[in-house]
């Protein structure tokens, strides 16, 4: 089944980009007049509308039919019906001398129908077409279309294209996505690239600390590598007489260190890295800073590291990450001032995570009139369970407080 955002996404793109050419009219009121049905749960008359006019006969250049095609196309896999929508969109990929953005968002969803359905060849297919039409036109060319081809690719053990097509997908989005970079990984794995494949693994620990599989994973690159003792000695004696000069270096170094459960001697090594300038003041350096503070229960200097990277990203997650370690540490005040920036940049994790904390935050600082508005919030957002106890207490508090007032 393919992700209704995915035909959002299109469908958005059809509406809202120019073309060269422009449908008449009476096809822009006929499509009015479906989706009105459609609007109204009228699917049934809508759809008749969509296939009267897709199965009447038009030249093989007629933009019309094409858009009647394609919009009829959407609207069937609206309703999870890919097989029929192929059908018509594979109609509307064989009109000749369409637009080139018209095409151009055309390949892409059939290349992700294609492969939802198990026709990889055909989406293999459609993606090269669309990275063609996107290349020769200089259209914006989506990572996510990059990625689907490159995971066909491995799937084939075409660890080559997989890999040139995979890099592309990673080097062209602004976030970090752990499917792509744990496929990524997976391929240089396979070309014997171990050093390469040690640097992902690296960015997949730093990005999820916690996860016992991608710290096994590391491990089994640095036993591959035969990262041991000889290669430690080396960079500390590098390190101590100022002589590494790489930035991989001071993260293989930083990174093994806090592998062998010493966090104290990582963050010295990536401290010196920024002071020198081998290392880039940047999001990932700062983060691996931050989890190696972390570790070593160094909680001031883990703040701070990250209060960096805020500086550096709008992402959410980090100012959540600085309230939940002042609320471990039990300051309130600040864990609710970087939960409450986090929700102002729309933090996007579990709904009434955040107002759970910023609730108990307020209790612990006996503000209950803010902790009840922001239990209330948490409740909307399907907290009932969690928020219940807090309130119980509250409202025992309250009742103790009267009575001794009373007396």
């Amino acid at each position: 089944m393919i992700k209704r955002s995915i035909i959002f996404f299109t469908l958005i793109l059809s509406v809202t980009l120019h073309s060269q050419e422009a449908i008449q009219q009476w096809v822009y009121n006929t499509l009015e007049r479906a989706q009105l049905n459609v609007d109204k749960g009228n699917l049934e008359a809508a759809e008749k509308i969509y296939y009267d006019y897709a199965t009447s006969t038009y030249s093989s250049k007629s933009y019309d039919h094409f858009v009647i095609l394609r919009t009829y196309g959407y609207f069937l896999l609206q309703q999870d019906r890919n097989e029929e929508a192929l059908k018509y969109l594979k109609l509307a990929d064989q009109k000749r001398k369409m637009p080139p953005m018209d095409v151009f968002n055309l390949k892409f969803i059939l290349g992700q129908i294609y492969y939802v359905e198990g026709q990889k060849e055909e989406a293999k297919k459609s993606f090269l077409e669309w990275i063609q039409i996107g290349e020769d036109n200089e259209f914006d060319l989506r990572p996510e279309g990059y990625a689907t081809l490159a995971t066909i690719y491995a799937q084939d053990a075409d660890w080559d294209n997989a890999l040139i097509y995979i890099t592309l997908a990673i080097d062209n989005t602004a976030v970090f996505v752990e499917n792509w970079a744990q496929l990524k990984f997976a391929i240089h794995i396979q070309k014997k690239q171990y050093m390469i494949a040690l640097e992902v693994a690296q960015d997949l620990v730093r990005v999820k600390p916690k996860n016992k599989a991608y710290i096994e994973q590391m491990a089994g690159v640095y036993n591959i590598i035969k990262f041991e003792e000889e290669s430690l000695a080396s960079l500390e004696f590098k390190l101590q007489q100022d002589l590494l000069k790489k930035s991989s270096e001071y993260v293989n170094l930083a990174n093994f260190y806090l592998f062998k459960g010493l966090p104290i001697d990582s963050s010295k090594v990536i401290k010196k890295g920024l002071a020198l300038g081998v290392l880039d003041n940047n999001i990932k350096h700062n983060e691996l800073l931050s989890n190696a503070y972390i570790i070593a229960k160094d909680f001031d200097n883990a703040v701070n590291s990250l209060i960096n990277v805020t500086k550096l990203s709008d992402d959410a997650k980090y100012d959540y990450r600085i309230g939940q370690i002042y609320l471990q540490n039990s300051d309130y005040k600040n864990a609710i001032k970087f939960l409450k920036i986090a929700r102002s940049k729309n933090w996007d994790g579990k709904a009434g995570s955040l107002e759970m904390l910023i609730g108990i935050s307020y209790i612990e600082l006996d503000d209950f009139k803010n902790a009840r508005i922001e239990l209330a919030k948490a409740i909307a957002l399907g907290k009932e369970n969690e928020a219940e106890s807090w309130i119980s207490y509250m409202d025992s508090t309250d009742s103790l407080r009267a009575a001794a007032a009373a007396n």
